[in-house]
């Protein structure tokens, strides 16, 4: 077993710190007040989108914004379980859970594509470079995931490979040699 973490696991792990508070606040302002889901521009833009696609009248509205973010908040709260584990992983010397990342990361990646069109609706640069940059964020993170993945399994079947093969003669010479005991 490794004594300290592989970069992927590193980079997550400062991913989830950015996204775990920012997201958790954000969350957080809205289900303790409905209008502060209409004060935030990213937030009220998104909440105005779905309420325009699936033409829900004011109550609807108001339960869009919720859902947005609640959603926002389970996921902040799946980063700072990932956190805990990564925190775990490194006090154990193990490696953490990678189901527990992949999870985290398919999710909020799912979820901020949820939150980037209504920025591109909006036709807004700024909503829009926010959502990128943060996008551009779980994807760099998950690109190093993978290669780290694929160097890891390319060179284990390079190891398997290179394991020198006995051959017939050095077979032969060793079941002729007396047993010593």
């Amino acid at each position: 077993m490794r004594s300290f973490p592989r970069l992927g696991f590193v980079n997550a792990a400062l991913v989830s710190c950015y996204f775990a508070p920012v997201w958790a606040t954000d969350a957080v302002r809205v289900l303790t007040s409905p209008f502060n889901g209409f004060e935030d521009h990213l937030h009220g833009t998104a909440a105005s989108y779905f309420r325009n696609v699936f033409d829900f009248n004011l109550d609807g509205l108001i339960r869009t914004s919720q859902l947005l973010a609640g959603v926002k908040l389970v996921i902040a709260v799946a980063f700072v379980a990932y956190l805990i584990d990564f925190a775990r992983a490194l006090l154990m010397r193990r490696e953490p859970n990678r189901e527990t990342l992949d999870i985290v990361l398919l999710f909020a990646s799912s979820v901020l594509i949820l939150w980037i069109w209504p920025a591109f609706a909006a036709h807004d640069a700024a909503l829009i470079r926010l959502e990128m940059t943060q996008f551009l964020l779980l994807t760099g993170a998950m690109i190093v995931i993978v290669l780290e993945r694929q160097i890891e399994e390319t060179s284990g079947v390079v190891v398997t490979d290179e394991r020198p093969q006995p051959d017939e003669a050095m077979l032969a010479g060793a079941a002729r040699l007396p047993a010593s005991g």
